[in-house]
């Protein structure tokens, strides 16, 4: 009795800490959202299960792409990408699959190439370019929908947030 509790004890305690998995090749991507094979049917679309938890996908070559969680099978929370000599690329925040909030870039060689923040996959806001030298080059302003704004969007329907039509739209640009 003793034996096989300390068996299943450490079954459980072994998969309780999940490493992260290759989206490639573990994970099936619907739509920007990723499932298991678990449960796999060809005649029944819905009966997927997605996938929670640290995940990764690499270039062709084999170096590490980008690397992040996923939570009800979207990109959340921080990603990190890498190009394929290894230098990190970006650094950014994602919700529901979707790139929202802070965002910074990065030039081969270290130094910071933008930064700036997302909205619902929309630049907003104020974003700042460098050179590879890190010295600031470009100023760009990105409409930012106001409450004033929000409050004229027409109701969600069918549970479907509104998107404000302006998200996106470019402002302003100063070359410095």
């Amino acid at each position: 009795m003793n034996k096989n509790f300390f068996f299943m004890f450490f079954v459980i305690l072994s998969c309780s800490s999940k490493t992260a998995v290759d989206m490639d090749k573990v994970l099936y991507d619907r739509s920007g959202q990723y499932i298991t094979g678990d449960n796999f049917s060809s005649f029944f679309f819905y009966n997927q299960k997605v996938y929670n938890g640290p995940a990764f996908n690499n270039y062709r070559t084999g170096e590490k792409r980008e690397q992040g969680l996923l939570k009800n099978g979207f990109k959340s929370g921080a990603w990190t990408g890498w190009d394929k000599k290894g230098n990190k690329k970006f650094i950014g925040e994602y919700v529901k699959g979707k790139a929202h909030g802070g965002w910074t870039g990065f030039h081969p060689n270290g130094k910071k190439k933008y930064e700036g923040k997302y909205e619902l996959g929309f630049q907003t806001g104020s974003w700042s370019y460098y050179n590879n030298k890190g010295k600031k080059n470009l100023e760009e302003t990105y409409y930012v929908c106001t409450e004033e704004c929000k409050d004229a969007h027409p109701p969600d329907r069918r549970g479907v947030k509104y998107v404000c039509e302006e998200l996106g739209t470019l402002v302003d640009s100063k070359n410095l």
